[in-house]
């Protein structure tokens, strides 16, 4: 996800970050066009469409916001579709070169409009477990060229940390680019010249390889195993740069058998209000959740604490898009949880009301084992918080400071899917069998130092020079052990 200089609006919930003109008659001047089919999926102020106008090929825009679609930018060649990009199917023969700036954002928008849609897609290209906006989008885009039995290119700028982010699910969405394409070529933008950006970019230039032999120009691609792709003008191993061949070291998924997460995005309701008391926001949640009829007029104001909300799209006027959307998805929620056998009871049990930290001070969050399994929400967060270990869930190149030691799974943040946490309370038996044989090969320390291990590397200047180079550096250790008497001075 793209951080954000300014509150969350309208621009954040649908991941707007519109691209400057002049990168894009950079982009636009770059291409051999050819005789392919022009498809612009999420042209917004229409900055690639106009920079496509003296390209006479036939082209389609898509831009879901009717506030900023715009059928002025129609010429003879040109058609453009108020709709969403995920509805939008074309049948042709033609070749297709699609082109644009995918909307950035985590959790994906596209969870609470087209789920099911979304699931298909991971489930039918094996990504599963990202949650970013770009990655569904391109999924999209690929599987647009395997309805149609066709090739083509594609020309997406998309956050570098989408292809140096190192996390298992990421490194299966990055083994499918390169399964369904080739890596044409890759430049570096820089994120501040896009308004409110301050991570950097990537232009992506992509060929997708063919599925049959129609192509045979292209066929060789489809059975090469690509090892360099240019960067900035240099020839470099593109393993490397996508951060998949990196043996030197150990990931927290092979450390540790589980760690939790916040719940995502369902803290809107189970969290307090800031200056809401453990009582004040027990009521208020049993009032919600013993309402069987409860509405979206009713629920808006049971979500208030002192005419205050936790989230900040509630800033926005009842009547707008945009709120009237997350109620309904809130309502969502609380129909679920309804369903649950005896719930009510839980939530008037106020052992199940916990404290956690945010930025301004301490919040309540409900928790309940019984709210693990649901259909249209993540609840994650550890049901029985403990003295644990947190890393950040969401790295990026300023979270250098997410780790350490809490009483509690806490976060720095108000919305608690930002930190991993981890129980040190019997950490031994939360060890993969691998990392123990690992430990045990290296050194005669016990399983319990392990904990004072984790924070050690967690402030070397190891860490700090991994993620930098990473971009976006998922928590791990050097393969090769720092003894007791190294990690001392």
């Amino acid at each position: 996800m793209l951080e954000r200089k300014s509150v969350q609006d309208k621009k954040f919930i649908y991941g707007q970050f519109f691209t400057p003109i002049d990168i894009c008659n950079s982009i636009v001047a770059q291409i051999d066009f050819q005789d392919y089919l022009v498809i612009e999926p999420s042209f917004g102020t229409g900055n690639f469409i106009k920079a496509l106008k003296k390209i006479k090929n036939k082209k389609i825009g898509i831009e879901l916001d009717n506030e900023l679609f715009s059928a002025s930018l129609c010429d003879e060649n040109t058609e453009l579709y108020n709709m969403d990009f995920y509805d939008f199917m074309p049948k042709t023969n033609k070749k297709l070169l699609f082109i644009g700036n995918p909307p950035f954002r985590t959790p994906a928008y596209s969870l609470t409009t087209h789920k099911h849609c979304i699931n298909k897609l991971t489930k039918e290209y094996d990504v599963l477990g990202c949650r970013e906006e770009a990655v569904f989008f391109i999924l999209h885009t690929i599987d647009i060229f395997r309805r149609n039995n066709t090739t083509g290119e594609i020309h997406y700028i998309i956050p570098t940390s989408l292809l140096k982010n190192n996390s298992k699910y990421f490194d299966r969405f990055k083994k499918f680019l390169k399964e369904q394409c080739f890596f044409k070529n890759i430049i570096s933008i820089q994120g501040s010249e896009f308004d409110n950006v301050t991570q950097d970019l990537v232009y992506l230039s992509l060929i997708v390889k063919p599925e049959s032999t129609q192509e045979t120009s292209l066929f060789a691609l489809a059975n090469q195993e690509q090892t360099t792709v240019i960067i900035d003008g240099k020839v470099c191993n593109l393993n490397e740069y996508l951060c998949l061949e990196n043996n030197e070291v150990i990931p927290f998924q092979k450390i540790f058998k589980k760690t939790f997460l916040g719940s995502v995005p369902c803290e809107s309701l189970l969290m307090s209000v800031q200056g809401e008391s453990i009582h004040q926001f027990k009521n208020r949640l049993c009032k919600i959740i013993s309402n069987n009829n409860i509405d979206i007029e009713t629920l808006y104001k049971l979500l208030q604490y002192n005419n205050k909300f936790h989230l900040k799209i509630f800033d926005e006027p009842f009547e707008s898009e945009l709120v009237q959307k997350k109620l309904q998805v809130i309502l969502s929620y609380v129909k679920n949880i309804q369903l649950k056998p005896d719930i009510i009871s839980e939530f008037e049990n106020l052992n199940n009301y916990k404290p956690i930290q945010v930025r301004d001070g301490t919040r309540f969050y409900f928790r309940c084992a019984k709210l693990k399994k649901n259909k249209n929400f993540v609840y994650e967060l550890n049901p029985n918080p403990c003295k644990s270990f947190y890393f950040t869930g969401n790295p990026s190149h300023s979270s250098t400071d997410y780790f350490g030691y809490c009483e509690y799974d806490c976060n720095r943040n108000v919305s608690p899917g930002a930190n991993r946490t981890v129980p040190i309370d019997g950490i031994e038996d939360n060890l993969t069998e691998n990392f123990k044989k690992w430990w045990k090969k290296n050194t005669s320390e016990p399983l319990s130092n392990v904990f004072e291990y984790l924070i050690y590397i967690s402030r070397t200047q190891w860490y700090k020079d991994m993620k930098k180079n990473n971009k976006r550096f998922y928590f791990a250790i050097p393969k090769k052990f720092i003894p007791l008497e190294l990690r001392k001075i």
